[in-house]
């Protein structure tokens, strides 16, 4: 796996920097901007972008204790963008979210029925929490993206850069074209090339993320596999 220094420095050629003795400790202006501003303004836009497997994307099981609140993980930093991003599976159902404080006080002035249950988010980075309408007794998965945009040699997840040998865990091409069309414009140098490359990229890792292919016929979204078995008994 690429290194975060092995980037860095090829982000420095890109951007015409003359890469440190050492990235951990540079604390020269541009190896600063580079390695704390604009690296991480490339980084946390990939996360906001795109929903991402472990160790960048998490599942994190909620006890269901009957509390009406609860504390998410300290690396949390949103829910998948899927409708089933918090999931309750003992009422195999889809829990949906509730955005604004007004929503929240019309539901539990309201009441439900059904088997719906809402949820709505609390808090800050570093002590989100989630909420549940009808506060749950039984379990309920969380799908979320973490701020884990790298590990240590040891294979530790992680998101700031403490050694040499630290790695990259999102996709090298990415993280780079990111950062050097962010300084580039910033330095007041040509940078479209760069930000047009980020984005086809951006674009291609998207497409690649979403939901399976499938045969669309009109608004049918049947795939064929779907319809027809993998083994078919004799009998």
């Amino acid at each position: 796996m690429t290194t975060i220094v092995e980037a860095l420095t090829r982000i420095a050629i890109q951007c015409r920097v003359k890469a440190p003795s050492s990235w951990v400790t540079a604390t020269r202006e541009d190896h600063v901007s580079l390695r704390d501003v604009f690296l991480g303004e490339a980084v946390d836009d990939i996360l906001e972008r795109v929903d991402l497997p472990s160790p960048i994307g998490a599942q994190y099981t909620l006890p269901g204790d009957g509390s009406e609140t609860y504390d998410l993980p300290s690396a949390f930093k949103r829910l998948h963008r899927s409708a089933l991003a918090v999931y309750d599976p003992f009422l195999d159902v889809a829990c949906v979210p509730l955005t604004t404080d007004g929503d929240w006080t019309y539901q539990k002035d309201m009441g439900t029925a059904g088997t719906i249950r809402y949820y709505r988010l609390g808090g800050y980075d570093g002590n989100w929490t989630i909420s549940f309408y009808d506060a749950p007794d039984d379990s309920i998965e969380v799908h979320y993206q973490t701020e884990n945009w790298m590990a240590t040699a040891g294979g530790v997840a992680g998101s700031t850069l403490t050694a040499e040998d630290d790695v990259l865990l999102l996709p090298r091409r990415l993280v780079e074209t990111g950062t050097v069309w962010r300084f580039r414009q910033d330095k007041g140098l040509p940078y479209e090339d760069k930000r047009m490359e980020y984005e086809a990229l951006m674009a291609r890792m998207s497409n690649d993320r979403r939901s399976r292919r499938i045969i669309s016929d009109n608004q049918s979204n049947v795939r064929w596999q779907d319809l027809i078995p993998a083994f078919i008994p004799s009998s």
